[in-house]
């Protein structure tokens, strides 16, 4: 890497011209000259991609940049700004811009240095030119002075951050612009005037509130700096809604150790009340996390509120406040299916919250497993559309001894019309019995031989996308059905591969020795905690948590009430008779009543026989 300073290089290119690459007088012509000066290899070579201005930004990983520049979003003088849109118009497409940031106007425009502007072809000149429309910023890490301008952060819509409130203005003549910093002056109002607002950001020098439906901005300071140079006052709006509510959350289990101090943590949502402040060294316990609203957010329960903390200055990774790392479990504590009397106080009661205990089977698993010994019992129904081979025989043995059971399907499907395929083929060979443990859609995938890679992966299907979209599809379906549903899956999947908002059946094996060795009860409803000698699991709730009322044309397999004569007395299903005469149940048991009146007239007539033979 060569060092010099941006005024060097404009001292050397102004004014001249260049074909380097094989284009004359090209924007991207002057910027690889730079990349010549800097010592970067085969300046010349081609950009890729549309051959445009844009891809310098958007192929910069693939093109080597990031050992010769930082990626940034705030621009001074020295660096080269990329633009996406509003220049390199050619054809009803946008071919991108780029040039050497000069000097600041301060107005949203600054004074630029490239070529190919002003006129077509022209040689390098400086143009003013307005930031928007900008995707990105390189700063060259060669500077041997680097400049220490004022900062011009480029505006991007998506770094707007959610605050509603009223921004009453101290002085006069506010413009407030359509759609963006350097948008038409729509108005300009005064002293005293109020704005509500839904949002806020930092650019083009100024800091900036922005309406509900993000078409109108005003200025609120002559400066980026907060608390500089402001002019307006500000007055809270307590909102009706609570806005975690619609806040979508990632699940993920993990620690964070904040690196700075002051950091807020918030009840609710990512604009919520504070309720505490962590700071360098400080760790907390999280189980979802969270992009938005201009930071990255861990979050975690207290009580029955969610606390939004945020671990980033920005949405990406590149200022991060906090690092992470993976729960470590604690030390191993000999349970079994019932609770013990510790003799030791200061170890954890992994099983405090553990309501039943269970296992689930498929045909994989003996038949002679005794299962009257299980609170419950989970069972494979199936696996795509095949039926799984012991699934009639446990089912019917867990209905003779009147233990709870639920079923899971294992997912082999390849797109969204099969994962519906699959959900309706497993409520086929369920829909007749009573599901009382859920229905669970099995997330994962194995393989069939050791060391080779699963289904999923061999087939380009192991994406958190597909994963996600076939759990929705899956649970969607048999919740329109009436049933509890759910997702099973590897508690390291959480995040990665599944993002649901469905409850979970997790399994977390830890030493794998047959005891429950960690409490799930905070992010699942159930616990495969072993597979040792076979899968054993607990639930955290009650048997009742997880029933279904199933819809179904038919009475379930064990409802029928039959009398002496193996009649249907219709008991169970007086009150669907009342609120569905013509249902199919009704006719059904319309016809038993027939049969019946037909033996009692059958018998009547007999009767009626006999007497008019007392009288011959």
């Amino acid at each position: 890497m060569n060092y010099f300073t941006k005024d060097d290089f404009k001292k050397e290119w102004l004014g001249k011209s260049s074909g380097l690459g094989g284009y004359y007088n090209q924007c991207v012509t002057l910027f690889k000259e730079f990349l010549k000066k800097a010592g970067y290899p085969n300046p010349g070579r081609a950009i890729g991609g549309s051959g445009g201005a844009r891809e310098i930004w958007y192929r910069r990983d693939l093109l080597g940049y990031v050992d010769y520049f930082n990626f940034e979003q705030i621009g001074h003088p020295g660096d080269w700004f990329i633009w996406d849109s509003v220049y390199g118009w050619y054809k009803g497409i946008y071919y991108g811009h780029v040039a050497m940031l000069i000097k600041d106007n301060g107005n949203g425009t600054g004074q630029f240095l490239g070529m190919n502007q002003g006129t077509n072809l022209s040689p390098a000149n400086i143009q003013t030119l307005t930031y928007n429309g900008s995707c990105g910023v390189l700063h060259y890490k060669g500077y041997s002075n680097p400049t220490s301008g004022s900062g011009i952060t480029v505006f991007n819509a998506a770094n707007l951050v959610a605050e509603h409130a009223i921004a009453t203005l101290t002085v006069d003549s506010v413009a407030i612009r359509e759609g963006s910093p350097t948008g038409n002056v729509l108005k300009r109002v005064n002293k005293g005037y109020q704005f509500e607002y839904y949002y806020k950001v930092v650019a083009n020098g100024h800091r900036w509130v922005v309406n509900k439906d993000k078409t109108q901005l005003m200025a609120i300071s002559g400066s980026e700096v907060q608390g500089k140079d402001t002019w307006a006052t500000f007055s809270a709006i307590e909102d009706d809604a609570n806005p975690s509510d619609t806040i979508e959350l990632v699940q993920e289990d993990g620690v964070a150790t904040f690196t700075v101090d002051g950091i807020r943590a918030r009840y609710d949502s990512p604009t919520g009340n504070v309720c505490k402040i962590y700071n360098s060294g400080d760790k907390i316990r999280y189980y979802w996390k969270y992009v938005g609203n201009g930071h990255r957010y861990v979050v975690y329960k207290d009580s029955d509120r969610k606390v939004f903390v945020a671990v980033s200055a920005t949405e990406d990774k590149s200022k991060m406040w906090a690092t992470f790392t993976v729960p470590e479990e604690e030390k191993k504590e000999e349970t079994k299916p019932s609770t013990p009397e510790s003799s030791n106080p200061s170890k954890t009661d992994y099983i405090k919250n553990v309501k039943g205990y269970g296992i689930d089977l498929s045909e994989h698993n003996s038949s002679d497993i005794d299962l009257s010994q299980y609170d419950f019992v989970i069972l494979r129904s199936n696996w795509w559309t095949t039926e799984d081979k012991k699934f009639e025989y446990f089912a019917n043995k867990c209905e003779e001894l009147k233990i709870p059971y639920g079923v899971y399907c294992y997912d082999y499907c390849s797109d969204e019309e099969t994962a519906l395929e699959q959900a309706k083929y497993t409520h086929k060979l369920i829909k007749s019995r009573n599901i009382q443990l859920g229905v669970w859609m099995d997330m994962e995938d194995s393989s069939t031989k050791p060391g080779e890679p699963g289904w999923k992966e061999q087939n380009g299907l192991l994406t958190k996308e597909h994963c996600s979209m076939v759990c929705k599809v899956f649970c969607d379906y048999f919740k329109s059905q009436g049933y509890y549903t759910g997702v099973y899956t590897s508690r390291s999947w959480i995040g990665q591969y599944v993002d649901t908002d469905y409850p979970l059946w997790i399994a977390a094996w830890n030493q794998d020795d047959g005891n429950v060795n960690s409490d799930n009860s905070d992010i699942a409803v159930i616990h495969q905690y072993t597979s040792n000698p076979f899968d054993k699991d607990v639930i955290y709730h009650d048997i009742d948590f997880y029933k279904s009322d199933p819809k179904s044309d038919e009475p379930k397999k064990d409802d029928p009430k039959k009398d002496e004569n193996g009649s249907n007395t219709g008991k169970d299903d007086s009150k669907n008779d009342k609120n569905d005469e013509n249902s199919s149940d009704s006719v059904k048991n319309d016809t038993i009543n027939v049969s019946g009146i037909n033996k009692l007239i059958e018998l009547l007539l007999k009767i009626v026989e006999k007497i008019f033979k007392l009288f011959k």
